[in-house]
Order: C-alpha cells, then structure tokens, then sequence
C-alpha cells in the first residue's frame, strides 16, 4: 500500500519526537561546548552576581587554543583519497578513479569540507557531512556537492551503533531557506513551492537549536526538511551454480525459463537489498519523494565524530567534544584570575580609618586615583586617620592557577611538544618532531574516526562518478574510461581508498611519488621528473632542458663518432696484421711446396741409387756363389729386409709432408671479414 502524504508528515512527526526525547540531554552539552569555545565561559547567574558586586567577568580562553592545535595540525597534514588496486591488473582503473576523485574533491572543496566538519566536530561533538548531484550547472550528468551539517541541523535515530550508520532507521535534517534557493533545489517544482509560500507559515517546535528558530524577528524563510530512511525489499539474483557468480535480475519468469536453456547452470534466488527513501517537505507539506535518488543504496551523509561511545545509554555522554572534558578546569581559571584581578585593584584604595572630623574633605578618602591628597584638619590627633593595610595573594593561589592551566591541556590529551615548545635550546629539529608525534598519539581515536569518517565519504563519492557519461570522464581526465570502470562490484573487491599525500592536482601527486620513488632507491629518469614538477614559470624550465638535451645529445653524438673512429682504426689495424700473417703463411707454404719438390727429387735419387745397389748386390751375390760362401737366397733375404727397412723411412717422411701441406692451406683460407655475404671469398 502507498504511503499518502499524510502518512509521510505523521511519519516524520513521530520519528523526530522519538529521537528528541533521547538526544534532548546533547543539544544543551553541545551548545555550551560552542560558547566556551566562543568565549562565552560565564552562567547568566555568574555574571549577574559579580556585576551586582562591582566585579568583572574576565575570560582567558585556553580551550581555544587547544582546538585550533588540534584542527590546525590536521589541515596542516591534510591527507588525500587515493584509489589503489588489489591488482596490477586493475591498476588502469584505479588510476582513473583516483584522478576522478581529485577533480571532484578540488572543484568543490571536498577537503576543506572534511577539515570543518572535524573541527565541528570536535568543538560541538558531531557533523554530518553530505554529498549530492547537482544538475543546475549540468542537467545530464549532474556535479557532485559537498555539503556540512552542524549538530543543530539534523537528529537521527538514537539507536544506531555503526559509524557508517548502515543500523541507522532515519536521518532527519532541516534548512531555513529564501524560497528562490528552494526552488532551484526543487526543479520541476516551482510553481508548488511559491503557492506554498504564499500561503506563509508558522514555526513549529522542531529543530529548535538552529539560529533562524532561535531568532524571534527576521525575514520569514521557507522550512526546508528532508526525511532519509533506510530500507529493505526482496530483489531477485541470477546466480552461477559453476562459478558462483551473481548479479540482480531485473526480468519475469518467462525470461528467466528461456536464459536457462541456453545456459542450464543458472539459478534464480532473492536476497534483501538495501535502499533510501528521500522524503522532501517544505513549510508542512511533502514535496517530493523519491527511491535512492542518487544511486548509493545507502545515506549520502557520514558522520564526522569526536567521541563517540555507542554502548552508553545517556545520550548527553554518548557523543562528546574534545571541549567537554576540558570546561571545568577553564571555569576555575577564570574564577581565580578574577579574584587575584580583584585583589590587585584593592591594593590601589584597600581603605582608611578616621576619625570623624579628621580631614578637611571626607570624599578624598574615597578617591583611588595616582597622586591623590587627603587634607587631615590641623586639630586632628595623631593616628586620627589610618590607610589600611590591602589584602596580599598568597602564594598557593599562584601554583593553583598555573595548575588549572595544566590541567587544561594534560586532560584534553594535549602537552607543550604538541605546540612546538621544546624543552632546551639545543634540541634538534628531528627530535621536536619525535616529541610532537608522541603527543598526538594521546588523541589518535579523534584522529582515527576522523580517517575513517573520510574513506566512507570517499567511497560515496566514487559511487557517484561511476555514474557519469564516458564523455565528462573524457572532459576531465583527456581519456575513455576502462571497460571495468562502471562495474560496481569493481569499488567493492578489486580496489580500496587509501590514504595519500594531498596536492592540487593530480600532476602534482604523481610528482611526489616520482620523488618518494627516487628516495626509496627506485631509478627514475630525470626527464619524467622535470615533466611532472609542478614549477612556476615551467616553460622557461622546459626549454633550459629542451636544450641542455640538445647540447647533451651533440656531446654524445660526437664522443660516438670518436668511438666509431677508434674502432674502424683498430679493425684496419686487425686486417693489416691478418693479411701480413696470410702472406706469411703463404711464403712457408710455397716453401714447403719447393722443400716437398726437392725431396721429391731426392727420393728418386734415392730410388734410383737403391736400384744400382740392388743390381750391384746382385752381382756381388752371383760372384759370392762362384766362391761358394753361402746360398745366394739367404743374401737376397737380407737384401729385402734392408729394402724394406728404407722404404718404411720413406713412408713415414711423406705424411709428415702431408701433413706440413695440409696446416699450410689452412693458413691459406681467408678471414670471415674477408668474405661476401653469399659466402664467396673478396
């Protein structure tokens, strides 16, 4: 059954009574936390009571101090969102988100946002800061807005535990607007919105710290309330039996029987999915209202939180300020410097006894100026007329002030490393910044829900870039985006925010981490760094580089040329010795031919002598036979063992021949530079 606009007001109605009733006690803790921020130190009771007695009420606000350390040291050390992959595949996308994220969080002061809403955090206990799509500038895409809601502005439900407010039933907040910026936030609506107000409107009771409610004069403004409201419905999932993939399955059963014969392992489940329900009501009347106008599933607010204690069941101690522990120590010091103001004063007239008739004008007793004059009758008896004796500070009334001080900033988790102050002249530098970390590791849960508070409102943010056209994510980062880039699942799984350091631009970031890299030890070229440095006047720096290069480039140049020089010398040199030792070789060749041809000639001759000895030795054996010394077949034996005796010689001298004419042909080849590339000798 639809919701009627009657039930939406009565909705509303209730949910801010039951919210008020817990969150009651906070509004008047909050409230005085921001005056003694202010300066505003004294009750209404106090300062009528010492202006009854003639007293001032002084105020030495110290609590301020203490805060804008703690602010300023975070907008000092501002920290940037940036995007960084579970994977080296992912590295692309991430890389666009993250350039994304800093256009947007540069365009509209996302940073400085965060740094107001952690100081409104820490003076009044909690801010929500909001995030929205603001289509005035761009109707298609719409440009995302960074809002700060201050503790007086909105109430939720007192019953959420979780800083993301994921267990949150409703957040309710209201603005106090001139009816044109109602109508510009309200396109399509304006007709409605100025019938509306001129029908006029009396205030109600609700929101009663904002500074319009407390007003009782001034200009009628139109009530601007907004009811965001967290729920729940059945959505079917088509899931991968195989794979166990899933995604939302927005199509009837029909649909879903045909998809299952084309792919048999897919299965249809529900699950409950989460929503926002935006009811808008402007003056008491509902406007608008929408589902998950933003595409988040979830609230576009975080909160930024001081101290926050979700278990307590007193609402006025649950979500504290860094002010509230540090009240009543600055009221004591107020009190006591007062009176030691007071005592200082009395010193100038502390009095006179007189005697009546003992001076000439009664009223210069009552005179405390410098140089004054009290005229004593000349009758007067001595010690008619006595000055008395002012009141003197005690000393303990010194090291009590100076301990309230202390108490100051040692109870807010603060010291004196904290402020810069070192404890001798001859401390070091890097010694003080030891110390001041030391100190602020005292507030390091302050620290850590502010870090946390950012990341969520991070996430959002790129939830709602994915929602852009690829043509505005090519207007601002000069390319298309990557093919996982809307995937939802993508900011989920396959990437996280973490924390970097914060610069203007993303040139700027890339620049430092070029320089992180180099010190760490990483190799970087100094071209890639003299192009990302984020210089004034770069151009004149670029072409001092441009041609530091060029004359690099030349010098280089020549140096090669030289190198080349000296190689072709010594390659020239190489093949002049190789052919010397060619030519060589090629003489102890034509050597060993002419030594081959003479041996040769010897040989025959050899032959030719051992054919007369033959034919002599056979002369010489008939002749031993006629004298019958013995069988002329028994020399002819010993004549064949010496023939081949000599012809073993020989054989051996010819392969020694051959083998001196084989080493020489060798050394006859060309070298593997002297020939073509199709193998043939120059």
């Amino acid at each position: 059954m639809a919701e009627t606009d009657r039930d939406i007001l009565e909705l509303f109605d209730e949910n801010y009574n039951t919210a008020w009733q817990a969150w009651d006690p906070f509004f008047p803790e909050a409230e005085m936390d921001m005056r003694f921020f202010l300066g505003d130190q004294w009750d209404e009771s106090e300062k009528r009571s010492l202006h009854d007695e003639g007293r001032s009420t002084f105020v030495f606000n110290r609590i301020r101090r203490v805060v804008n350390l703690v602010t300023g040291y975070q907008r000092k050390n501002r920290l940037s969102s940036v995007v960084a992959p579970l994977e080296d595949s992912d590295q692309k996308t991430a890389d666009q988100l993250s350039q994304l994220l800093m256009y947007v969080m540069n365009a509209d002061d996302g940073y400085q946002v965060i740094s107001d809403c952690f100081g409104g955090a820490l003076k009044t206990g909690w801010n929500l800061a909001g995030l929205h799509l603001d289509y005035r500038d761009d109707p298609i895409n719409g440009d995302i807005r960074f809002t700060r809601e201050p503790w007086n502005g909105f109430i939720v439900d007192p019953y959420f535990t979780k800083m993301d407010f994921s267990d949150c039933s409703y957040i309710l907040r209201r603005k106090y607007l001139p009816v044109d910026l109602v109508a510009s936030l309200l396109p399509n609506e304006e007709k409605e919105i100025y019938e509306i107000a001129a029908l006029g409107w009396e205030r109600d009771d609700k929101f009663t710290w904002l500074p319009y409610q407390r007003q009782g004069s001034g200009k009628d403004y139109m009530s601007y309330s907004e009811m965001w409201r967290l729920r729940w419905k059945k959505q079917p999932v088509i899931v991968d039996m195989e794979t166990g993939q899933y995604a939302d399955w927005e199509g009837d059963d029909e649909d879903f029987v045909r998809l299952k014969l084309i792919q048999p392992t897919y299965e249809l489940i529900s699950r409950q999915r989460q929503y926002v329900q935006l009811d808008v009501i402007v003056n008491d009347q509902v406007i608008r209202k929408e589902i998950d106008p933003y595409g988040l599933n979830e609230y576009p607010f975080v909160p930024f939180v001081g101290i926050f204690e979700p278990e307590s069941d007193q609402w006025g101690l649950k979500v504290q300020s860094l002010i509230r522990c540090m009240r009543d120590p600055q009221r004591e010091t107020n009190r006591r410097r007062s009176q030691m103001v007071d005592i200082l004063d009395s010193q100038i007239n502390s009095g006179w006894i007189a005697t009546e008739g003992a001076v000439v004008n009664p009223r210069s007793l009552f005179q405390n100026s410098q140089g004054k004059v009290v005229w004593r009758n000349a009758d007067a008896a001595p010690g008619a007329i006595e000055k008395i004796a002012p009141a003197q500070i005690p000393p303990s009334m010194f090291q009590l002030q100076q301990q309230f001080d202390a108490d100051i900033t040692e109870i807010a988790g603060v010291n004196d490393a904290a402020f810069g102050q070192i404890e001798s002249a001859n401390e070091s530098g890097v010694m003080q910044m030891l110390r001041q970390g030391a100190a602020i590791t005292n507030l390091q849960d302050v620290f850590d829900n502010l870090r946390q508070s950012q990341q969520a409102l991070s996430r959002k943010a790129l939830k709602l870039i994915q929602t852009w056209s690829p043509s505005k994510v090519q207007r601002i980062i000069n390319e298309l985006p990557t093919q996982e880039f809307y995937n939802q699942q993508f900011t989920k799984y396959d990437c996280v925010v973490q924390e970097g350091v914060l610069t203007d631009t993303q040139r700027q970031m890339f620049f430092r981490q070029l320089i992180d890299l180099q010190a760490a030890g990483v190799p970087v070229p100094p071209a890639l760094l003299a192009k990302a440095a984020p210089l004034q006047g770069k151009s004149e720096y670029n072409e001092a580089i441009e041609q530091m290069q060029q004359q690099q480039a030349q010098a280089a140049q020549q140096q090669q040329q030289v190198q080349s020089d000296l190689i072709a010398a010594q390659t020239d040199l190489a093949k002049s010795r190789s052919l010397e030792q060619v030519a060589g070789a090629k003489e102890r060749f034509t050597r060993s031919v002419a030594n081959l041809g003479l041996e040769d000639e010897r040989n025959a001759q050899a032959v030719e002598n051992r054919a007369d000895a033959s034919m002599k030795r056979v002369q010489t054996a008939a002749e031993i036979e006629k004298l019958g010394l013995f069988n002329a077949s028994t020399y002819l034996d010993i004549v064949e063992r010496l023939d081949r005796l000599e012809k073993g010689r020989s054989d051996e001298l010819k392969q020694e021949d051959v083998e001196i004419s084989a080493v020489a042909e060798q050394v006859q080849q060309p070298l593997p530079s002297e020939q073509q590339p199709d193998g043939v000798m120059k």
